[in-house]
């Protein structure tokens, strides 16, 4: 069952995680964006540490807590398969992913039991297909890997898609306060260590460059990434709570269309 009011938070899930996409390329400039990603979720971390310690909850001893924890690296393998296809001028890959994560996370849903009717049908496969094309960006061709290393990058990307959507719910169940405080923390090292071991090369015989660090002016912008991060983080996880993953994946898969309407 789904009811409304899980519908709602994966609604409001969507219209977050649309708005810190559209703050973090707007507060990006040159930063790389695994930078970007790792400092908007520190950021969103202290954000979440006065409202743990608010609430008096000690870190729940549930092993699926640490589902969270793969939730982040699911994160951190999508954008960074993104920001290479990115670099290869094949932006249309956002598409793909924006459908076929949700697609996967929705179909393991429903072969688990989630309940499906006629409307429910229809209502998933709008929600899916409104997801991928609003994703739909056209940077011009690929630069060379041929249609092989596309679908791969592709296929890749997805999967952590689904792998975030799936496990950060199970997490969730949990605790969403706790859950959102270790998916950040894992999306944030995940992020610095796939930065230095994969899109960096050496610069000057140094791995630190002051050149990949956000500047000040950027840190007013990366907080609201950080708040509309943690904002749609909470609502997923609370509407993982009332809701099917199959419904609840497919609804919140519609953040490109907030991205769109804030452009």
């Amino acid at each position: 069952r789904c009811g409304m009011e899980a519908i709602w938070l994966a609604a409001a899930a969507a219209v977050a995680w649309g708005a810190a996409d559209y703050l973090g390329g707007a507060s990006r400039g040159r930063t790389p964006v695994l930078v970007v990603v790792a400092v908007s979720e520190l950021l969103g971390l202290g954000l979440l540490v006065p409202v743990l310690a608010a609430r008096g909850a000690p870190l729940p001893a549930s092993p699926r807590l640490l589902l969270a924890v793969v939730a982040g690296a699911g994160v951190t393998i999508e954008l960074g398969l993104i920001y290479l296809a990115l670099s290869r001028g094949e932006g249309f890959i956002t598409a793909a992913v924006g459908a076929l994560g949700a697609a996967a996370a929705t179909a393991i849903g429903l072969v688990t039991g989630d309940p499906l009717n006629a409307v429910v049908a229809v209502g998933l496969a709008c929600a899916l297909v409104g997801g991928g094309v609003s994703a739909w960006t056209s940077n011009g061709g690929s630069r060379g890997g041929g249609p092989l290393q596309s679908a791969a990058l592709c296929a890749g990307a997805a999967s952590g898609v689904a792998v975030m959507l799936i496990s950060f719910r199970a997490a969730g169940q949990v605790d969403p306060y706790w859950a959102t405080a270790v998916e950040h923390a894992s999306t944030a090292v995940c992020a610095v260590l796939l930065e230095f071991a994969i899109f960096r090369r050496r610069v000057n015989g140094h791995w630190l460059s002051p050149e990949w660090l956000p500047r000040p002016r950027q840190l007013p912008g990366l907080a609201l990434v950080a708040l509309a991060g943690v904002a749609g983080d909470l609502a997923y996880a609370g509407a993982s709570r009332h809701g099917a993953l199959s419904v609840v994946s497919a609804v919140s898969s519609l953040y490109p269309v907030a991205t769109i309407a804030l452009g």
